[in-house]
């Protein structure tokens, strides 16, 4: 591979989530009050400020909040609170199928929510007291509910032919920007395997490994796409990590790009559209969060920059920029620095293109997050033995920090996950507030 690939602008601007962490920080002080409508109130808040008055009545008791393909029904009465999303209608034929893979879902993919069948029909439900409906508890609620049956019922259609009870509320993307992504996963797709085919002839299936991961990865940034082509994208990044022999991997990335540049584009379109989401799949994105996450590629690719190894450098850069996108909603002034580097670097010889790619990764690990101007990262210049000095100072300053806090963080996530697998929820509460506290008085640190 002699020069980066394309870039394609994304079909949706703005990657900052949408939660308000002021309201999460009211709710809980509400909850704590004994305000529990207000808490709850407070809660649709912090996911989304404009829910509430969107999606619900005058009173604030009852709401029907689209995610995606499902519709999240809430009602507040009687003390109680009430949460159902319908799920699919069963067909006539393979239903045993899928009510056996419906029973899978109730015991690994549910939590505290569960299936009811209903004549043909499954629903989603949970209900619980006004005065038991913790902040916590009702988010993880909502979420598992929102991730399940927004997943699931595309695929279930798919594969038992079952229909849903639900029309999703979407806007299709315009005629000529589907014209526009549809081409562009095609592109994607060519332009990934002439580079596989060229790492593989080599046997550099580790690089091969790392571009049809980023190619995946990169389709789902500009696509942004819903229903069965993100969830094929969603299994297709779960293969990839699978305990296999890495050239094995490789080969069943590769036929997963072969099927999808196959794909009609009228298939590929039906998936292209804007829909409201309650719970984002992906997580809140923090500067903090990011350099956690790129302090071994900073490292990587410093060294490799200085082994006059450019290309190594251009993919793991660009395989972390895009993993970035794919696991997180980031916010605009990262995104703003991201975005902006792999635009410049799209199209240019590898060492150009490295040096502008660790550019926007030294600003990200320095905290640099200002705007420079429309070309701030032309004329990045290469490491110097003094520039290569401060970067191994930094790094290992972070790797300390990072191991002392990574130690305590595993413990603790381990033990809300064991109180939240047996039903421990007063237990639960009190690890995430402790957790919660752990976090902030680190970013106090952090800002010292």
């Amino acid at each position: 591979m002699k020069t980066t690939h394309a870039y394609v602008a994304p079909a949706i601007g703005s990657t900052q989530s949408k939660v308000s962490m002021e309201a999460w920080e009211q709710s809980l002080e509400r909850y704590n009050e004994g305000k529990h409508l207000e808490a709850f109130h407070l809660l649709l808040d912090h996911l989304n400020p404009g829910f509430r008055a969107k999606y619900g009545n005058a009173d604030g008791t009852e709401f029907h909040i689209p995610h995606g393909s499902i519709l999240v029904n809430i009602l507040v009465r009687d003390g109680r609170l009430e949460v159902h999303a319908d799920f699919l209608r069963l067909p006539e034929k393979g239903r045993v199928a899928m009510l056996r893979q419906v029973a899978d879902l109730t015991l690994n993919r549910l939590l505290l929510p569960r299936f009811r069948k209903e004549g043909d029909r499954l629903r989603m439900e949970y209900v619980c007291p006004l005065a038991q409906s913790h902040p916590h508890k009702i988010y993880f609620v909502l979420r598992n509910i929102c991730h399940v049956g927004d997943r699931y019922d595309d695929e279930f259609c798919t594969k038992f032919g079952a229909e849903r009870c639900y029309e999703p509320r979407v806007t299709p993307y315009s005629a000529e920007e589907c014209a526009r992504i549809v081409e562009a996963i095609r592109a994607t797709c060519r332009e990934t395997l002439d580079a596989v085919k060229e790492y593989d002839a080599e046997r550099k299936y580790g690089y091969s490994w790392n571009v049809i991961d980023t190619a995946f990865y990169k389709i789902s940034y500009f696509a942004q796409p819903q229903g069965q082509l993100s969830n094929d994208l969603d299994k297709a990044v779960d293969d990839m990590d699978r305990e296999l022999p890495v050239a094995e991997l490789v080969a069943k990335g590769r036929a997963f790009l072969e099927k999808l540049l196959a794909t009609p584009g009228e298939q590929l379109a039906a998936d292209l559209y804007f829909v409201d989401t309650l719970v984002s799949t992906k997580r809140r994105s923090s500067l903090a969060n990011v350099q956690e996450n790129m302090k071994d590629l900073y490292q990587e690719a410093t060294e490799a920059i200085e082994a006059e190894n450019y290309e190594r450098s251009v993919v793991r850069i660009l395989y972390k920029f895009y993993e970035m996108y794919f696991y997180n909603d980031v916010q605009d002034d990262i995104n703003t620095v991201v975005a902006r580097a792999l635009k410049q670097s799209a199209g240019k010889p590898m060492e150009e293109a490295s040096e502008i790619l660790y550019a926007a990764l030294e600003k990200l690990m320095d905290d640099d997050l200002e705007e420079d101007g429309p070309d701030f990262f032309s004329g990045a210049a290469g490491l110097d033995g003094g520039t290569a000095e401060a970067a191994a100072e930094q790094i290992a300053r972070m790797q300390q920090t990072a191991a002392e806090m990574q130690s305590q963080v595993a413990r603790m996530q381990a033990d809300m996950q064991a109180a939240m697998a047996r039903g421990d929820m007063a237990e639960y509460m009190r690890l995430a507030m402790e957790f919660q506290q752990k976090m902030m008085e680190q970013a106090l640190k952090d800002q010292q």
